[in-house]
């Protein structure tokens, strides 16, 4: 009988452990599949970089360490200003969901003027920093190598634009 009773209070206390052991199971499930993404993110950024470095050579006939040093800059330039365009595109989802959504025009009105103002504040410093990069950048640059820098920058934009437009389709 205590045998029995042993084997029954030592199956009963193995269970919650096991319990605790399937839940923590998709932990490193989850770590794995962050880590493969942010591999992934980090490997396009590199082949980004690579690319920019590339066009930039060919368009301004720049060496490769000048070139270098732009696509760093650049590459700098997209990180700070990550966080506010992301930003940016929250508010515009707010925006839209509130003038869209039920509520009389004065109570919508009360509700968007401080997302406008914040939209409005993100859109003057990420103009801001847009010109401190090209500024910083130009500043190294002939006249000639200038414009072809602004115009490489929307082109290569517009082309990244592109790219992500055509994965989200493909998906």
């Amino acid at each position: 009988m205590f045998r029995t009773v042993l084997i029954l209070f030592l199956v009963a206390a193995a269970l919650p452990a096991q319990g605790r052991l399937r839940a923590e199971r998709p932990r490193p499930l989850l770590e794995r599949r962050e880590a493969r993404r942010e591999m992934k993110r980090d490997a396009i950024m590199s082949r980004i970089h690579q690319m920019r470095m590339n066009r930039l050579q060919r368009a301004l006939g720049v060496n490769e360490d000048k070139a270098r040093e732009i696509a760093d800059r650049w590459a700098q330039f997209d990180l700070d200003s990550m966080e506010r365009r992301q930003s940016m595109r929250r508010l515009r989802e707010q925006v839209n969901s509130t003038l869209m959504g039920p509520g009389s025009e004065e109570e919508k009105n009360a509700r968007l003027r401080p997302m406008i103002d914040q939209l409005a504040a993100d859109q003057k410093v990420q103009q801001e920093a847009r010109e401190k990069f090209e500024s910083e950048i130009r500043g190294s640059l002939t006249p000639a190598q200038q414009g072809r820098f602004i115009l490489l920058v929307e082109e290569f934009q517009r082309s990244l634009q592109e790219a992500l437009a055509e994965q989200k389709r493909e998906k």
